[in-house]
C-alpha cells in the first residue's frame, strides 16, 4: 500500500515494514518503518527511523528522531526529540530539545534543553549542567594541549 516515499495518500493505516512515506494521517502498528512525514502519526509497538510530524505519537515503540510541533511517547525509547511540546510517560529520551516539557513517573531523559520542564522525570543534564560539562571539558582538552607542547 505504502512503498514509495514520494506516494502522498489522504489517510492511510500501515502494519508491516515500510521504508519511508509522505502522508496526511498515518496510524501504524507492529512494524518498521524507515522515516514518515505526515501531519499526523500515531505509531504503536513499531520501529521508525525518523518521524517530521504535526502531532506524533509513540506507543511502545522506537523512534531514532522526532522533530514535531506536540510530541507524545509513552512507554517508548526516542534518541533525538525536538518539538515545542512534548508529553513523556514511562519513556527513555536520550535528547530532547523543547520549549516545554511534561513528565511522568518512570522517565528518564540523557540530556534536556527545555524552557520548562514539569514532572518527575530523572534528567542527567540539563541545558545548564551540559553547558558546564562542555566548558570542563574544554578547558582540560586544552590544558592536555598546552602540556603537549
Amino acid at each position: 500500500c505504502l512503498n514509495r516515499m514520494h506516494e502522498v495518500v489522504p489517510g492511510a493505516r500501515a502494519t508491516g515494514q515500510v521504508d519511508a512515506v509522505a502522508v496526511d494521517l498515518l496510524e501504524f502498528e507492529r512494524g518498521a518503518i524507515g522515516g514518515v512525514r505526515a501531519t499526523d502519526v500515531t505509531a504503536r509497538l513499531a520501529a521508525v527511523g525518523g518521524i517530521a510530524a504535526n502531532r506524533a505519537s509513540v506507543q511502545q515503540g522506537f523512534v531514532s528522531g522526532i522533530a514535531a510541533r506536540e510530541a507524545t511517547i509513552r512507554q517508548g525509547y526516542v534518541r533525538g526529540l525536538f518539538a515545542q511540546r512534548v508529553s513523556l510517560e514511562q519513556a527513555l529520551v536520550r535528547s530532547v530539545v523543547a520549549n516545554t516539557v511534561h513528565a511522568g513517573p518512570s522517565t528518564g531523559i540523557f540530556v534536556a534543553f527545555a524552557r520548562r520542564i514539569d514532572g518527575e522525570a530523572k534528567i542527567l543534564l540539563d541545558w545548564r549542567g551540559a553547558l558546564a560539562f562542555g566548558a570542563a571539558l574544554g578547558a582540560f582538552l586544552a590544558a592536555i594541549r598546552l602540556a603537549r607542547r
